[in-house]
């Protein structure tokens, strides 16, 4: 990546013939909405790049529709704007005039769930993070960890739903040792919407599981006969944001990666921001991979995952590395002071840096940046933190960065604490007309 995007776009706007365009972002459907305006400066020409920008901007403040407004002379990216009123199933308008209909009878409204005080309970609270590679679990008793587990996801040959289902039971049970389980919280890595229903599947479920509608009853499936007490389900973002924020932290961005890159945001009043960061758009050269499945080139899981990583190390090693061995083969060449490690650990610091610049120019007031999952454990972690944090260095005004303090595990953790904890969680409401 010669440019991240926001490298793209401060070159664009030193240009002469630079011109403000302007993005608003209705944050509901009524009339005389106040929208969320972003102002950039740049050329007509610039309208891809623009656009590219509201995209982001749409995947983390989940607006209910979205308007470009353009300099003269600026001609719409048409190919991308069909795209990206398909990918976000919401109303987008170029220019004046009035905002299109959505063809198809899906809408997404953003919504907020507010969950009623629960009782603490003393007993053994579980929580189960499924991945798109690796599934872990941990019991806590009284706040602290007493086990933990982990498995394969999908082992060789395994497919289908009841297969997931057993090896869930299995892991719940391994971390119970028959002791009495008061709660239990899962963490699915899907996209979801308020009330825990998954609104797609990733790119493995899918080839796994087929149809998502399987999973309506899994939760409970899960937790039949082992489980006395309440059950959450959660996006494993949502989890780890609303764990966050039940900690009082505020004004800051979670970061994941893993099987894809995901994220999520706690606003300075708590409320956790679910988004769907895998699609965030850094790369925007013509020559950007190409996302998984979505229409899209640049974006977040084709390089911070666990399938883009191994893409990157791979390359440069010169032999192919599965998503579920890319991050075991960075700690190896890291640890061996290999060049091929070394190199990959920049890439994946300039990456994150990528990552963080998009956040910041759209999000107001944000403080911190927090990043986990396996393969930022022990020393990989703390080498790619120092070099994060030695580019944030260089940046003006930029928020504080670290890396979670445990990032193997930090999933199954916030999944445990998912029925526990009271945290405002924003997310779209899906309505099928």
């Amino acid at each position: 990546m010669d440019l991240s995007l926001q490298q793209r776009l401060q070159k664009l706007s030193r240009k002469a013939r630079a011109r403000p365009w302007s993005i608003e972002l209705a944050p509901r459907h009524a009339s005389g909405a106040q929208a969320r305006r972003l102002t950039l400066l740049a050329p007509p020409e610039a309208g891809r790049e623009i656009m590219l920008r509201a995209h982001n901007a749409v995947l983390l403040l989940q607006p209910a529709s979205l308007r470009v407004r353009h300099p003269r002379g600026a001609e719409p990216p048409q190919q991308l704007l069909e795209d990206l009123r398909a990918i976000h199933a919401l109303p987008i308008a170029w220019g004046e005039g009035d905002m299109p209909t959505m063809s198809r009878g899906v809408v997404d409204l953003p919504a907020i769930e507010q969950p009623a005080p629960r009782r603490r309970s003393s007993g053994l609270a579980v929580g189960l993070d499924i991945g798109g590679t690796g599934m872990k679990a941990c019991a806590l008793l009284h706040g602290q960890v007493v086990r933990r587990a982990h498995a394969r996801t999908w082992p060789e040959g395994e497919r289908g739903l009841q297969s997931l289902l057993d090896r869930s039971r299995d892991l719940v049970r391994d971390v119970s040792l028959g002791e009495p389980i008061q709660s239990l919280g899962i963490g699915f890595a899907s996209p979801m919407g308020l009330g825990g229903k998954v609104v797609a599947l990733s790119t493995v479920m899918r080839q796994k599981l087929g149809d998502l509608e399987v999973l309506s009853d899994f939760p409970a499936r899960v937790a039949e006969g082992l489980v006395s007490g309440p059950v959450a389900c959660y996006n494993d973002l949502a989890n780890l944001g609303r764990k966050l924020s039940g900690q009082g932290r505020r004004r800051l961005l979670r970061l994941q990666i893993g099987t894809s890159f995901g994220g999520c945001w706690i606003d300075a009043d708590g409320t956790v921001n679910a988004v769907e960061l895998g699609r965030m758009v850094v790369d925007p050269s013509e020559q950007a991979r190409p996302h998984t499945y979505l229409p899209l080139r640049g974006a977040m899981k084709s390089y911070l995952s666990g399938y883009g990583v191994g893409l990157t190390l791979g390359g440069l090693l010169g032999e192919p590395v599965s998503a579920w061995d890319s991050g075991y083969r960075l700690a190896e060449g890291l640890r061996a002071g290999d060049a091929h490690g070394q190199a990959t650990a920049d890439w994946i610091a300039r990456m994150l840096m990528g990552a963080v610049d998009e956040a910041c120019s759209v999000l107001p007031g944000l403080r911190e940046v927090e990043v986990g999952g396996s393969m930022l454990q022990g020393h990989t972690g703390r080498l790619i933190r120092n070099r994060v944090r030695d580019l944030l260095d260089l940046a003006e005004s930029a928020p504080s960065f670290a890396v979670a303090s445990d990032p193997g595990y930090d999933g199954a953790l916030a999944a445990a604490l998912a029925p526990l904890v009271d945290a405002p969680l924003r997310g779209m409401r899906r309505l099928v007309g």
